[in-house]
């Protein structure tokens, strides 16, 4: 008997706290989730590997950020509240009636009864104020800089208990605290599309002051530098706004930014490949976070144009060389030759881009390697197809397209006017040159034996009693 009694004693214990759990879920949201979300990617750095993370779940519910890796800390990359989309908290939610019931003066959105939603619970446009709300602010203040944490919206960000209940779409990373520079008056050289973390001193507790903390950010000529502060929290400024401490992010001496306060997703393009970072705080510590920032390059290194071509066309990502009138690249045989940027690299080797040269060494290459050279007197068509002439019909074997373009074909028909006229022209008149001062050679030279002759001619004709005695 007493063992019947212990059983139907648990057995009613067990009935009351499955009652008191089902009366607690109908009076408020679900707030049990995965232990971690879906992880995008694991982004490999210099101390680790980073993972990504990303999680949809409902406003009035309780968000878990976790770590898999005690050596790593969450840091924030998206985080926005959607009120326009409420499916989420309707399979949260044990009961629709606290849905149709939701009303609140000077709310986000206008909550109507559910009757009248629409779809994927969509309102008509007249009752949309602001359907979009980025709660990165709340959530680092919250998160940032700590292995695990809780977060409700409702409660952690100013304004939320007047929300409906809609999606938070997080994103969040895990960075290995290995991963993260965290020394000041650094020269960081910038390399790669992913680039590197560095935070304040005493991220997240607190951050110290009294003296200037800086970083020097370079990368090749040519390239751009990218920062991003994910979390950036100092002493806001004060009533007349002047700023007792100071973020100030300088290009060559030109200042690109400059603030006090608090701010989230901040990013900073640079115009050269250098950027400086200064951190000014008037107290020796301040309980404030401090920041934590991205540094990334943009864009690919300085390339020099090959010999006999120009930049046509130039930007971050992608640059175009053409070579000069008359010529072509000899591997592709075409004037124009464009590289693409991809992950801070260009997509062919720089070294080994071939120079121009002149569409008749391109030509001759072609018959060469086809050996089917033959005289370039005239017109000869080959086995294969090569016609190898002057002027505008010459074709390299197999392609499609002319090798010369009217460019090409000017010059050539200037080389054979050259070849036809001048050429001919230019002998004639050397012969004719010379004959003449082979005949006035001749001329001379009979001139100066004439008085010679004409003298033995003269004595010839004399009789014998012309000649004088001895």
């Amino acid at each position: 008997m007493a063992w019947l009694a212990a059983t139907t004693l648990t057995s009613l214990l067990i009935l009351l706290l499955m009652t008191f759990a089902a009366c607690s879920s109908s009076r408020i949201f679900a707030t049990t989730q995965a232990p971690f979300g879906r992880i995008l990617k694991a982004v490999k750095l210099h101390g680790g590997y980073m993972e990504v993370i990303q999680e949809q779940r409902c406003s009035h519910g309780l968000l878990r950020l976790t770590c898999r890796s005690l050596k790593a800390f969450i840091f924030i990359l998206e985080a926005e509240y959607h009120a326009n989309h409420t499916e989420l908290c309707v399979k949260e939610s044990k009961s629709l009636e606290e849905l149709r019931m939701w009303k609140h003066k000077g709310s986000t959105r206008r909550w109507t009864n559910i009757r009248e939603l629409k779809g994927n619970y969509i309102l008509d446009d007249e009752y949309d104020i602001v359907d979009i709300i980025d709660i990165r602010s709340s959530l680092n203040r919250r998160c940032s800089g700590l292995k695990h944490c809780r977060y409700n919206a409702t409660l952690e960000h100013p304004g939320a208990h007047s929300w409906v209940p809609g999606e938070i779409f997080l994103k969040y990373a895990c960075i290995p605290e290995a991963a993260v520079k965290r020394y000041c008056n650094q020269e960081v050289k910038v390399t790669s599309e992913e680039g590197g973390y560095i935070n304040t001193p005493g991220y997240p507790l607190y951050y110290p002051g009294e003296s200037t903390c800086g970083w020097t950010f370079r990368t090749f000529p040519g390239q751009r530098i990218v920062l991003t502060f994910h979390d950036l929290n100092i002493r806001g400024p004060q009533t007349d706004g002047s700023c007792m401490d100071i973020v100030q992010v300088r290009d060559r001496g030109s200042t690109l930014f400059e603030f006090c306060g608090t701010a989230a997703g901040t990013r900073i393009v640079s115009n050269s490949n250098m950027l400086t970072l200064d951190f000014i705080a008037s107290r020796r510590l301040y309980s404030a976070r401090g920041f934590l920032l991205q540094y990334q390059v943009l864009g690919c290194s300085e390339v020099l144009a090959p010999n006999g071509s120009y930049v046509s066309n130039g930007t971050l990502t992608s640059r175009t060389f053409l070579c000069k009138s008359g010529s072509v690249f000899p591997d592709s045989m075409e004037k124009k030759r464009t590289l693409e940027c991809k992950n801070g690299e260009w997509n062919e080797t720089t070294s080994k881009l071939p120079s121009c040269v002149a569409t008749s060494a391109v030509i001759l290459k072609t018959e060469n390697e086809h050996h089917h050279l033959s005289s370039l007197s005239g017109d000869n068509i080959l086995g294969t197809g090569v016609r190898i002439g002057r002027g505008e019909d010459a074709v390299a074997s197999g392609s499609s397209s002319p090798v010369m373009d009217s460019a090409q074909s000017a010059m050539m028909k200037q080389a054979d006017y050259v070849v036809d006229v001048v050429l001919p022209t230019v002998l004639i008149a050397l012969l004719f040159v010379g004959n003449a001062i082979i005949v006035y050679i001749i001329f001379q030279y009979r001139k100066r034996r004439l008085p010679a002759t004409t003298q033995s001619e003269e004595m010839a004709l004399q009789g014998p009693t012309d000649v004088p005695q001895v």
